[in-house]
């Protein structure tokens, strides 16, 4: 579908009215890959509400060959594992970390600033690898990886979300006052929930884009 643009800039929206541009430097069958002409971007096609490619005024110089180059988005993460990455999961909220397991429908992602995280796949709007020798924030990528929670990990976002019943756990980053809470009960698609003061309430599952507990 976007072979015939190779080299080509565009410009893409994506859900959740984001916006990502540069030259298109390949295609597969799931991701395109863009440089920016600092990064590279890593963009899952499922999110590509439109796309252009407008005139620019000044051309983008391509850089070197992407650090990863595979054929689906899961072989990306597979070959992201273990690199300081940024990934984008709502507009102007970027996290930075370490993959450090993928499972079936999701991954565990260490963030200095959010310690253990599982994200879903489904709401990746992009990858980015950084610079691996500096690390998130200069922070010692060997010393990160070592708080990686030691909490064993389930095959998919659901049974994970069931193995904390009954823990306080932070939803999407805790952007929203029903991102908090403690899991009484995931049933039919539904997170059963407890704030702080008692009252229940209830979250749809597939909109969950990432959850940490407090350790």
């Amino acid at each position: 579908m976007f072979s015939k643009y190779i080299g080509q800039y565009m410009e893409l929206e994506l859900s959740g009215n984001i916006l990502v541009f540069g030259n298109l430097i390949e295609e597969s069958t799931d991701i395109l890959v863009l440089y920016t002409g600092e990064v590279y971007r890593y963009v899952p096609q499922r999110h590509i509400k439109n796309y252009s490619f407008p005139i620019i005024d000044e051309e983008i110089e391509g850089g070197e060959d992407p650090e990863i180059s595979e054929t689906s988005f899961r072989k990306m993460l597979m070959n992201a594992k273990g690199l300081f990455v940024e990934i984008l999961l709502t507009k102007n909220k970027p996290i930075y970390g370490y993959i450090v397991g993928i499972m079936n429908n999701y991954f565990i992602f260490h963030s200095p600033a959010y310690k253990t995280m599982f994200i879903s796949m489904e709401h990746v709007k992009w990858l980015t690898v950084c610079d691996d020798e500096k690390g998130p924030y200069g922070l010692s990528k060997s010393e990160q990886l070592l708080q990686v929670s030691s909490l064993s990990w389930a095959r998919t976002l659901e049974e994970q979300l069931k193995k904390l019943t009954n823990k306080l756990v932070v939803l999407d980053l805790g952007q929203h006052p029903m991102d908090i809470g403690r899991i009484i009960q995931l049933k039919d698609g539904l997170i059963h929930m407890m704030d702080a003061q008692g009252e229940e309430f209830y979250v749809n599952m597939r909109h969950v884009k990432s959850f940490q507990f407090p350790q």
